[in-house]
């Protein structure tokens, strides 16, 4: 109770100005679609990965339908979810440095195997929500009782 109390005056009822919340939400929808298209890359790999890559490749295609989930949440209620910007954010920067470590030293059959490549895109991915993040104040679903 107290921090919400220091918090409601910290936070008025509407602290974020249209133009950069509206930014903000725009930046995930626009992740939302991109993800959505990697999803689309993703399906259509499918059918040329070989049967010992299946099971990961599922992973793959399902996780990019969740993420493009995720994004569009964000969009819509960008300060509803304690917790959620900071796990995309963990789960992005996790993979951005995992690929990291591996270019030069991992290669796959497909063309979404190139550690390079991972790193660039998760990479703008952390960038844009990072910034979107800061935008939309996306940290005040910590601090506040009730949502916008």
């Amino acid at each position: 109770m107290l921090i919400q109390n220091k918090t409601a005056a910290r936070y008025p009822a509407n602290p974020v100005p249209a133009a950069r919340d509206k930014t903000a939400r725009y930046l995930m929808i626009a992740l939302s679609v991109a993800t959505l298209g990697a999803f689309a890359n993703a399906a259509a790999e499918f059918g040329s990965l070989p049967p010992d890559r299946l099971i990961v490749g599922t992973w793959q295609i399902l996780g990019f339908a969740v993420f493009a989930g995720l994004f569009a949440l964000l969009a819509i209620w960008p300060r509803r979810m304690p917790g959620l910007w900071e796990l995309i954010l963990l789960h992005k920067v996790g993979v951005t440095l995992m690929n990291i470590g591996f270019i030069e030293t991992v290669s796959g059959p497909m063309p979404s195997d190139n550690p390079t490549a991972v790193v660039m895109i998760d990479g703008t991915l952390v960038a844009i929500t990072l910034l979107a993040y800061v935008l939309a104040q996306g940290w005040r679903p910590w601090f506040t009782k009730s949502a916008q």
